[in-house]
């Protein structure tokens, strides 16, 4: 039985390459050439999103040797709706007994480092956890207070009533024959 199993196989095979032998490809067309142009040059805006710089890694400086002192976690608007501050992250592992302390946004450098921009302070490491810790309170919305008494007024009466039908006057049963 395995002898015949093994030559059905082995006959299938030889069939079935010849057949596959047989079919004809058609060489692929050529790709066109493609003719290079030189890149268009690269506009930086004059400003920045909010969302590319929370997150980003705070230096002290932009030499080989310089060393990050913190993460931006939020920025602090006026009302005016301008940058006030920048809410620096500092110390604690990966989020973990991290202090949040609040800088000037104008302390803040920008500098270009290996195609990057690094946001840059004047600071170390150890003035940034000498700060007091940011208090988030005062910018967190609160919710209106109730004003006057704290019954709520009654509705108003605004639906029209009819007065009720005049009852049916009675009569007498009809006389039974």
């Amino acid at each position: 039985m395995f002898r015949k199993l093994f030559i059905t196989t082995a006959a299938v095979s030889l069939i079935a390459g010849g057949a596959f032998a047989q079919t004809a490809t058609t060489p692929a067309e050529p790709a066109p050439a493609e003719t290079t142009q030189p890149a268009a040059p690269v506009v930086k805006a004059d400003g920045f999103l909010a969302g590319n710089i929370i997150g980003e890694s705070v230096y002290n400086g932009t030499g080989d040797n310089a060393e990050k002192i913190g993460d931006v976690s939020d920025l602090v608007l006026d009302s005016s709706g301008m940058v006030k501050s920048m809410i620096v992250g500092v110390g604690g592992f990966l989020g973990v007994g991290q202090k949040d302390v609040e800088v000037d946004y104008k302390s803040a450098e920008w500098a270009e480092k290996n195609g990057d921009r690094w946001i840059v302070m004047a600071m170390t490491k150890e003035q940034l956890e000498a700060l007091p810790a940011f208090d988030r309170a005062p910018y967190d919305p609160t919710p209106p207070t109730a004003t006057g008494s704290t019954t709520p007024a009654a509705p108003a009466d605004t639906t029209t009533t009819t007065p009720p039908a005049a009852a049916p006057a009675t009569q007498e049963p009809a006389p039974a024959n």
